[in-house]
């Protein structure tokens, strides 16, 4: 608890949903993203049950909830759990709606999916409980890092479509509050913690702001007992090992950014890579960017890319060498991937810079590129069909402000939508160009 930050607007959003007066809530984020720890803020100084979420066979998850709710409720004379147990899902909600008839009660079931495996109809029996709930005063919040499972317990067709007041789907920090989880430096360590391991919570709380990158992604990932050193597998648990859409992501990972190169590095039909790559897009591991300005629909100008810092090196620079990793040899390997590693913080700098340049200009903003030689610029930001200001954004110490300046220009002499007013040029340090701390002023 004490070392809760920031997701103050998602409090709000909880506190308006299930807290001011009783309702259901779904929460859904990747894992390690802090979903627990919002959610236990969110319960703290309220009468609540929370149930952490682990694969148990539905007898032991229920008797986890029983004896939580004892501690919070104790059974009256002459109820259920006063004169036995709760022996379904269906007898313990209604339990839990008859509890809360006099008082409120928020009950939290983390990592719902979970839940779900041990007993396939519990959405059914939760609709039809919550459908009849009357004036009980029960709020309930399921929370899950199964993205794609999650969406589907609200999708149309679903038992829980239409149930839920609120669906929070929680994002990693953003670049602008890496500082308040790194736990000192300035805005150059700050950004450096974004750039190379993103935006989870325990990443940044990890990284050591006295160190440089590689330093720190030695002591994180290299060793027996790494920190992250199996992170990627954790994040990785949604997909199943050697499916389709894991060669996909690993391939991406190691430098395929278009459609082509993906289905000939895997060997995969072009049905099967497109569905695949749709999934991944889905579950929010990655991007598919398109030039700026065009039709996201229709334009054949397509890259991907892995979405988490993170995970990209951890996919590209850590996974083909596990073993060496396992043995303590990984800082070798992370310095031979020098180049690869600094590939992966350009491209994270370069969103950043989009990110603030979009915001700076209340325009709509992404990379542009060329379609002959694939030359572009990092950051445009149009005003209709009008470029309203460009950036450069290369994450590198010397930059020659004018001559990047000079070359966004040129890039952009080949774009339809005319010059841009201002051109910037962002980078770590170098001359006429804006530094870190400028981004966050």
């Amino acid at each position: 608890m004490a070392n809760f930050v920031n997701r103050e607007r998602e409090l709000v959003a909880l506190d308006r949903a299930v807290g001011v007066q009783p309702g259901l809530a779904v929460v859904s984020g990747r894992r390690r993203v802090g979903k627990t720890a919002l959610l236990d803020r969110f319960a703290d100084g309220r009468r609540a049950v929370f149930l952490p979420g682990t694969r148990a066979p539905v007898a032991e998850a229920l008797r986890r909830l029983e004896e939580r709710l004892r501690t919070v409720a104790p059974p009256a004379p002459g109820d259920l759990l006063d004169l036995g147990r709760l022996e379904s899902w269906d007898a313990a909600l209604g339990y839990l709606l008859a509890r809360s008839r006099d008082e409120p009660l928020l009950v939290v079931l983390d990592e719902f999916p979970y839940l779900c495996e041990a007993e396939p109809s519990l959405p059914s029996t939760l609709q039809a409980r919550w459908d009849h709930r009357g004036d009980a005063r029960l709020s309930l919040v399921i929370a899950g890092s199964h993205v794609g499972l999650m969406e589907q317990l609200v999708a149309a067709d679903a038992p829980l479509f239409g149930r839920a007041d609120a669906h929070l789907r929680l994002a990693p920090f953003s670049w602008r509050e890496a500082g308040l989880l790194t736990g000192g430096g300035d805005p150059a360590a700050w950004l450096e913690a974004a750039v190379t391991v993103g935006g989870m919570p325990r990443y940044l709380r990890l990284w050591d702001h006295r160190h440089d990158a590689l330093t720190n992604l030695a002591d994180l990932l290299d060793g027996p007992g790494a920190p992250l050193g199996d992170e990627g597998t954790v994040v990785l648990q949604e997909l199943t090992p050697g499916s389709a859409a894991a060669r996909v992501l690993e391939v991406v990972a190691l430098g395929a950014t278009t459609f082509t190169a993906v289905r000939e590095r895997v060997g995969l039909a072009p049905a099967t890579t497109s569905e695949a790559l749709a999934l991944l897009e889905s579950l929010g591991l990655l991007d598919r960017t398109t030039p700026v300005g065009e039709d996201p629909r229709r334009t054949k100008r397509v890259r991907y890319a892995v979405r988490d810092p993170f995970l990209r090196l951890w996919l590209g620079v850590v996974l083909p060498h596990r073993d060496a990793f396992e043995l303590g040899r990984g800082a070798a390997v992370l310095a031979a991937a020098r180049e690869q590693i600094a590939a992966s913080q350009q491209q994270a700098f370069a969103a950043v810079v989009r990110d603030w340049l979009g915001e700076r200009e209340q325009a709509t903003c992404g990379p542009w590129w060329a379609t002959g030689d694939g030359r572009g610029v990092d950051a445009l930001a149009l005003r209709g069909t009008t470029a309203a200001a460009a950036a450069a954004a290369p994450w590198a110490t010397g930059v020659d402000g004018a001559a990047q300046t000079a070359r966004v220009r040129a890039v952009l002499a080949a774009a339809p939508y005319g010059p841009p007013d201002r051109v910037d040029v962002v980078a770590r340090d170098g001359q006429g160009v804006l530094r870190p701390a400028d981004l966050y002023a």
